[in-house]
C-alpha cells in the first residue's frame, strides 16, 4: 500500500481551537485595568460592532482598539503579559474547544502539516497553543511592535492578509468560523465551518463550493 502522502491542513484559532476570541481577552483585561484607556477605546470598539458585517471595518476598528489598549507597554511587558495569559487560557478547558484540538492532533499525529492562521498576535498564541498541547503546530499570527509606549501593528493577519504565506501552496483541509476567513477558504480544496448562524452559512455556501459545515459544543 503505498503511503500517504501528507496534507496541509490549515486552523483558524478563535472559536476553532479557543472556544472565545484570545486577543479579545487580552485587550479586554487592559481596558478593564485603565478608565483613561477604557473612555479611549470605547468608540472604536462601538463602531467595531456597528459595521461587523464590512470586513474592512471591523478589520479597521479592531487594529484601534488594540492600539488603545496596549498603549504603555513595551516590547518586553507585553511579552510576559501574553506569555502568561496565553498559557492560562490554554490550559483552561473553558477556553479550549476540544472538538478543534482533537482534530488538529489527529493531523498532527498522521503526518499533516498543520498550520494555525489567526488575527490574534503570535506570542499569544503560541502560549494557547502551546498550553493546549499543539506546541507541533505552525503559526501565522498578527506581529507586534512597541515604540514609546506605544504598539504598531507590522502585519495585521486578518482577511486579505491571512492569504500572505499560504497563496501559494495548496491547502487541503480549512477549518474556520469567520466570515473574515472568505479570502482562505478560497483557496482550500474543503473547508469545514464551524458554529455558523444561518447568515454566515449561506454566505459560506454562496462563494465556497466544498464546504462541510459541524456544529461543535
Amino acid at each position: 500500500m503505498p503511503n500517504r502522502i501528507p496534507q496541509l491542513v490549515v486552523f483558524d484559532l478563535d472559536g476553532v481551537l479557543a472556544r472565545h476570541d484570545t486577543m479579545s481577552e487580552l485587550i479586554r483585561r487592559r481596558l478593564r485595568s485603565s478608565a483613561w484607556r477604557t473612555v479611549r477605546g470605547a468608540l472604536p470598539a462601538i463602531a467595531w460592532f456597528a459595521l461587523g458585517s464590512i470586513p474592512r471595518a471591523r478589520i479597521r476598528m479592531s487594529r484601534a482598539v488594540g492600539t488603545v489598549a496596549l498603549s504603555g507597554l513595551d516590547g518586553v511587558s507585553y511579552e510576559a503579559l501574553a506569555k502568561s495569559l496565553g498559557a492560562e487560557l490554554g490550559s483552561d478547558p473553558a477556553w479550549v474547544l476540544g472538538n478543534g484540538v482533537e482534530a488538529a492532533r489527529r493531523h498532527l499525529g498522521a503526518g499533516d502539516d498543520v498550520v494555525v492562521t489567526t488575527g490574534t498576535e503570535e506570542t499569544l498564541s503560541r502560549a494557547f497553543l502551546d498550553a493546549a498541547g499543539l506546541a507541533d503546530a505552525k503559526l501565522n499570527g498578527t506581529r507586534l511592535c512597541f515604540d514609546g509606549g506605544r504598539a504598531r501593528y507590522l502585519h495585521h493577519n486578518l482577511g486579505r492578509n491571512k492569504v500572505d504565506g499560504l497563496a501559494d501552496r495548496r491547502i487541503d483541509l480549512f477549518y474556520t468560523d469567520s466570515s473574515l476567513d472568505l479570502p482562505v477558504a478560497s483557496l482550500s480544496d474543503h473547508t469545514v465551518l464551524i458554529n455558523p448562524d444561518l447568515g454566515l452559512e449561506r454566505a459560506f455556501r454562496s462563494r465556497i463550493q466544498n464546504l462541510t459545515v459541524e456544529q461543535w459544543p
